[in-house]
């Protein structure tokens, strides 16, 4: 590897009080010279080697120490170094090798056979080399990446007494292995806020132990200090300072039922190694199911197991083996039917195996010798030891044990947790339930609902364990998901597309490739052979299946055997009299690029249990939300009945582990918060009442003036244009706004409706359009499909090229007041004007000396499953403070589904995101009272709790940045408050007092302790007024406090924005900030996606094998400008 040169090094931090030039800290080093080589070794016994490379390059920096009591150490600190290699004798020795903020073409760190101890540690830099290994007992493999990704994280230790953790946060290893002896040793690799691409540790194979230096954080963990670029100070995780005591207490009970762990033992972890290798998870599990109904009762003394589906196998004690080798023959492993364990979809098909069938392009036929009996399949298992996993350490975890590194704890916490939610798995595994991560289905546990077009709703449930105040619980929702029908492909083609034969979907070019996507991946099963074979569908053939041509191979009456070119079509008459009923359409391809397999698709069934993961039509979700819609009562009943339909205290497996669950819903106390006051024109102040509030009795806050406007009619049934306009002009003028008569009604001609999408919004705005010239658009789209790809081209033209105002709307059934009272909120708010914002003591309390506070809101919008399109990165702050209603926005695109935000901050170039939006404020803000701001808010919406040091290291660290740029000193002066928000959860409450009248909790339910976590600062909050179904919380989770404000601050200031969504006239359910970056990020992605042409996804969606992103020309999309006025474009 090219080391960088001295320039190019970062300056090395200050030390920590106490830390002595040369030697290692966590945060850094001292300074030093180059040295071509520094080397030290120590004799057999007894002694002690220190090499220390501080601030130079090192071709070879390696200390060894002798066979006995011996002690090496070598640091490297922001350098380079070739070779930084430490090793110690067989007995007795101590090997620590530290990398720190450089780069080593090997980082390894071997110690004895006995009694020795290994520990490398490889801090913000890089290393080739990142592996722990200890010897054959005694051993305990421990490896952590932390602030890092890792491409394969792996620990494996012996197979007895031994321990091995792996844990990676937040940074990247192309392989992280750890590996300890078969009993009682210990090794811990640490690799810290860099990159490996191996970094090895190896101990002795008796007694040895090996230190895990957990330095920049821990993932979802408890306290976590992070190691930070020495530009800015490290960021420290926010801890729960105390619970909030504003509102009005309320009872309500939640879907969670109290767990009770009856035995603390430690479970033995045991890795599975399955050859030839495979990557079902479905056959995996049959492979284990078919080795214990072999091998259970002698080889593994009826002991009770549970699996992953992948390498992980767990039991409640110790086998009679450490490591054992046992051959599986698998009957029909690629049978046809819904079978117990299996995923279904592209989570369970493994790779086509086997031969294909006869007839097929490149298949050799021998007509005497074809298959008439299932196929099966050899395998050899391999159980072998890998570590102890501590239970008790959930335990010490939620009782906040301080006898022990927190992060270390955390993460023992985190092991054990994910071994219970694997018992659960494993349960329902062996029930035959659909497993979907934690979500199970069967259609047994509710009738399947027909959503059309060939897809099925399968009800079902979530299950985990988690740590919270009431210590361990079982979360329980009701769930749903989407299965493929198991119909025939030409049925399932039908359906879909609404065609009465193949030949009609043939000719729709869009809706043909569209097939190809839908289809690809999706397991069929043949309908022509004996004996069903099972393939999984690469897509369609180039040409139509009776151009179609193969060679086989056909013996004479001598035995010699000739190649014969056939056509498809002419074998399957020949082999099997059978005459092709879609001969000028395309084949199946069940087969590879390099040998591709086809098969028509009237002989081809879809295999059943299969998850449909593309994105559902709006027919589709509609019923898909009208199944799944519970009322709260409903939802309470139908989680109880599930935790009695599941059994898990009659469970044999979970009894054996000594897991047993409570029978009824825990009860909870929640606080109902106040609402805000709104302030409306003519100084009016009012506080919603259960979150809504209406203007028939008020007016906007702030109306803005539009000069001239037009309507666009693209609707061929719309025959009320003049009559929208006229209702909507007086809408607007009664609610505040100054809007004159409309200056034209344009309907497209009958021709014009036949043009493609882009050339009938071309016509409409540069003919028809052109010679008004309005300021504002109204444009009626039709309701069938076109709806979608009309609305992306006119965005596209209007805003983008003409940097101009619009609304879309599809014309109701009605046209009442209501509807023109929302689109007259959306048209203000896009234009410049404030409809209800809050009052200002709502907000105010958050500033110090009249010193202003930036909202910022961030999401990221990921394209469908499987998709390459990239990930559009939104972020929104607040303008005019001290208003916290307009917002201006930064779009950038980034590479394909990347969470963690690019474009904060781009170092060395002084740009970013932040900067922008910093500045933005700036300007916008009356500069006689306010400077810079000296609080920066944060709602950050998707990120997961895995992801939270990640997201500090990153995102929040680049926010200083950003600062640090603007103004030297900035980034220690202004205070950082960085708060997640989450609603992919499963937690629930139902109301036992007061409700509002669907049976719903009062928004501004905040509930913060019993079901949050023991020690992080979180909590839930319902904000919004749910009126169908169940509502759903938002759990906030608070990272970074600078500020170190209260809960009631963060909670009020929550509840209050809101009550901010300017585009409605109710709370909604996530504070504003976070909705407005979601809502720009899914409009944008809607534009550059006009395939999907929609801009949210079913419960359940995903997609693979889309087309490519469609990109306007230029970066004018993404860096659009708008009128500063118009900064609220978007909503």
């Amino acid at each position: 590897m090219e080391g960088n040169s001295k320039e190019d090094l970062p300056p090395p931090p200050p030390l920590p009080p106490g830390a002595v030039r040369g030697q290692v800290s966590v945060y850094g080093g001292g300074e030093g010279s180059s040295h071509g080589a520094s080397t030290s070794r120590s004799g057999p016994s007894g002694g002690r080697s220190s090499t220390a490379l501080v601030a130079g390059t090192s071709q070879a920096g390696t200390s060894r120490s002798g066979p006995s009591g011996g002690r090496s150490s070598t640091a490297l600190v922001a350098g380079t170094s070739q070779a930084g290699t430490s090793r110690s004798g067989p007995s007795g020795g101590r090997s620590s090798t530290a990398l720190v903020a450089g780069t080593s073409q090997a980082g390894t760190s071997r110690s004895g056979p006995s009694g020795g101890r290994s520990s490398t540690a490889l801090v913000a830099g890089t290393s080739q080399a990142g592996t722990s290994r200890s010897g054959p007992s005694g051993g305990r493999s421990s490896t952590a990446l932390v602030a890092g990704t890792s491409q394969a994280g792996t620990s494996r230790s012996g197979p007895s007494g031994g321990r091995s953790s792996t844990a990676l946060v937040a940074g990247t290893s192309q392989a992280g292995t750890s590996r300890s002896g078969p009993s009682g040793g210990r090794s811990s690799t640490a690799l810290v806020a860099g990159t490996s691409q191996a970094g090895t540790s190896c101990s002795g194979p008796s007694g040895g132990t090996s230190s895990t230096a957990l330095v920049a954080g821990t993932s979802g963990g408890m306290s976590s200090a992070l190691v930070a670029p020495a530009d800015v100070n490290p960021l420290k995780k926010a801890m729960r300072p105390g619970f909030g005591r504003v509102g009005e207490p309320t009872q309500l009970v939640t879907n969670h039922f109290r767990a009770k762990v009856v035995k603390w033992d430690d479970i033995y972890h045991y890795n599975v190694s399955i050859d030839p290798p495979l990557t079902s998870k479905k056959v995996c599990r049959d492979i284990l199911n078919k080795l214990q109904q072999t091998f259970g009762q002698v080889e593994f003394g009826g002991k009770l197991w549970a699996y992953d589906g992948e390498t992980a196998l767990f039991t409640s004690g110790s086998l009679p083996f450490n490591s054992m080798d046992f051959p599986v023959f698998l009957d029909d492993f690629k049978g046809s039917s819904f079978r117990p364990g299996d995923r279904g979809g592209r989570h369970g098909h493994s790779p086509p195996m086997g031969s294909p069938p006869p007839g097929s392009p490149g298949q050799e036929i021998v007509p005497k010798r074809r298959k008439t009996i299932a196929r099966g399949r050899d395998f050899t298992v391999r159980i072998e030891f890998a570590a102890k996993i501590r239970m008790r350490a959930i335990d010490e975890m939620m009782r906040g044990a301080t006898g022990r590194c927190n992060q270390e704890l955390e993460i023992r916490a985190s092991e054990a947790l994910r071994v219970l939610d694997i018992l659960l798995r494993e349960s329902a595994s062996q029930r035959g339930y659909l497993l979907v991560r934690d979500n199970f289905f069967h259609p047994s546990l509710g009738m399947p609902c027909d959503l059309g077009g060939g897809v099925e709703g399968w009800h079902g449930y979530h299950s985990s364990v988690r740590p919270t105040g009431l210590g361990l619980t079982l979360n329980l929702d009701i769930t749903m998901t989407t299965i493929v029908k198991p119909i025939m492909v030409e049925e399932f083609l039908k359906e879909m597309f609404k065609v009465n034969n193949l030949y009609e979907l043939r000719e729709r070019q869009k809706e043909f490739r569209k097939a190809k996507s839908v289809l690809k991946g999706i397991r069929i099963e043949t309908t022509h052979l004996p004996v069903s074979q099972s393939h999984k569908i690469a897509g369609f053939s180039d040409k139509n299946i009776q151009l179609l041509k193969f060679t086989k191979k056909i013996k004479d009456g001598q035995g010699n055997a000739r190649e014969v070119e056939l056509s498809v079509q002419q074998y399957y008459w020949d082999t099997y009299n059978y005459k092709l009923k879609y001969p000028n359409f395309p084949a199946l391809d069940v087969g590879n690029k390099k040998k591709p397999t086809y098969m028509p698709i009237e002989l081809c069934r879809i295999v059943a249990g299969q998850r449909y993961t593309k994105s559902l039509s709006s027919q589709q979700r509609t019923k898909q939300i009208a199944a799944c819609k519970q009322g709260p009562r409903e939802r309470q009943n139908r989680c109880e009945r599930a935790m009695q339909v599941s059994q898990y205290n009659s469970d044999r497996l979970l009894a054996e582990f000594g897991l047993q669950f409570d029978q009824n819903l825990a009860k909870v106390t929640g606080r109902m918060l106040p609402a805000p006051k709104l302030r409306f024109g003519n100084g009016k102040t009012e506080a919603p009442y259960q979150g809504r509030w209406n203007f028939s009795d008020k007016k906007m806050h702030q109306g803005i003036t539009i000069p001239s406007w037009a309507v666009a009619v693209f609707d061929e049934r719309c025959r009320d244009g003049a009559e929208i306009a006229r209702q909507l002009k007086n809408c607007c003028c009664r609610q505040g706004m100054n809007m004159p008569e409309v200056t034209a009604v344009v309907k497209e001609t009958q021709d014009e409706r036949y043009l493609p999408p882009e050339e009938r919004v071309k016509v409409m705005l540069e003919v028809h359009m052109k010679k008004f010239y309005p300021e504002f658009i109204l444009a009626i789209l039709p309701t069938d499909a076109s709806n979608s790809d009309l609305y992306v081209a006119f965005k596209r033209h209007w805003e983008i090229k003409y940097k101009k105002i619009s609304q879309c709307m599809i014309r109701p059934r009605s046209l009442n007041a209501q509807y023109f009272g929302n689109l007259a909120l959306k048209i203000n708010l896009k234009m410049g004007g404030l409809n209800s914002p809050l009052s200002m003591d709502a907000y105010i309390f958050l500033t110090r000396n009249r010193e202003s506070t930036i909202i910022f809101g961030m999401d990221v919008s990921h394209g469908s499953t499987g998709e390459d399109a990239p990930s559009i990165a939104a972020v929104v702050a607040t303008k005019n403070w001290p208003e916290v209603s307009h917002y201006a926005s930064r779009v950038r695109e980034q590479p394909s589904r990347m969470e963690m935000i690019e474009g904060l901050h781009v170092e060395g170039q002084n740009s970013g995101m932040i900067r922008d939006l910093l500045l933005e404020h700036y300007r916008s803000c009356d500069k006689e009272l306010i400077r810079r701001p000296a609080q920066i808010i944060v709602y950050r919406d998707g990120i997961s709790e895995s992801q939270f040091a990640e997201c500090i290291e990153k995102e929040a660290i680049a926010i200083k940045r950003a600062c640090r740029d603007l103004e030297e000193g900035y980034e220690n002066f202004v205070k950082l408050v960085f708060i997640v928000s989450q609603k992919r959860h499963n937690t629930r409450f139902f109301p036992q007092g007061q409700a509002i009248k669907s049976g719903n909790v009062i928004p501004g339910t905040v509930v913060d302790k019993d079901v949050c976590h023991p020690h992080n600062y979180d909590f839930f909050l319902v904000s919004q007024a749910g009126f169908i179904g169940t509502s759903r919380p938002t759990h906030y989770h608070v990272l970074v406090n600078e500020s170190k404000l209260s809960p009631d601050d963060i909670q009020g200031l929550t509840n209050n924005l809101c009550y901010t969504f300017g585009r409605c006239s109710t709370s909604i359910s996530m504070a504003a900030p976070a909705a407005y970056a979601h809502v720009l990020a899914a409009r944008y992605r809607k534009l550059v996606d006009p395939w999907r042409g929609s801009d949210t996804s079913s419960l359940r969606s995903g997609g693979s094998g889309g087309p490519s992103v469609v990109k306007p020309p230029g970066d004018a999309y993404f860096e659009m400008k708008m009128k500063e006025e118009y900064s609220m474009f978007f909503c």
